[in-house]
């Protein structure tokens, strides 16, 4: 079983560096779309035929981070412009930037997906077992001695 409780409006997120990112929630259209749009960067990448996979895997990320990070932040705090002088606007352009930072990509990602990875974990073998019991369980200790004695 899993709870939908999921955030329905935006909300902020704390990186690292002391950046702030107001978000749209996570849901599966703007997550299919994210995908979709790093899938395309990853194709027209100039050396994407020619690419070692750990470069293919890298481009991707990279562009599921900015794909992301593009239809989702409305707002920062703590992100100046080049100068250092003032805030920096909140443009595509703007976003790639803050996406090539690699321990902001990488947290932005892993904070926004978090309600979607914690709904997952909930269900994960959480359904009855076929005869109600938790005997159908796999064995994933396989080996170890047991603690407890049975009947």
């Amino acid at each position: 079983m899993i709870r939908l409780d999921l955030p329905r409006a935006p909300y902020w997120l704390d990186l690292p560096y002391g950046v702030r990112l107001y978000v749209r929630p996570a849901d599966t259209a703007l997550d299919a779309a994210a995908r979709f749009a790093a899938v395309e960067t990853v194709r027209s990448a100039p050396d994407a035929e020619t690419a070692s996979r750990a470069r293919r895997i890298g481009l991707a990320k990279a562009a599921l981070a900015v794909a992301v990070a593009q239809a989702a932040i409305l707002e920062w705090e703590g992100v100046l412009d080049a100068e250092g002088s003032a805030p920096a606007p909140v443009t595509p352009d703007a976003i790639v930037g803050l996406m090539a930072v690699p321990a902001l990509a990488e947290a932005f990602v892993a904070a926004w997906y978090a309600p979607l990875e914690r709904l997952a974990a909930e269900g994960e073998g959480c359904g009855a077992a076929p005869a109600g019991t938790t005997a159908a369980a796999p064995i994933i200790a396989g080996g170890a001695e047991p603690t407890v004695t049975t009947g």
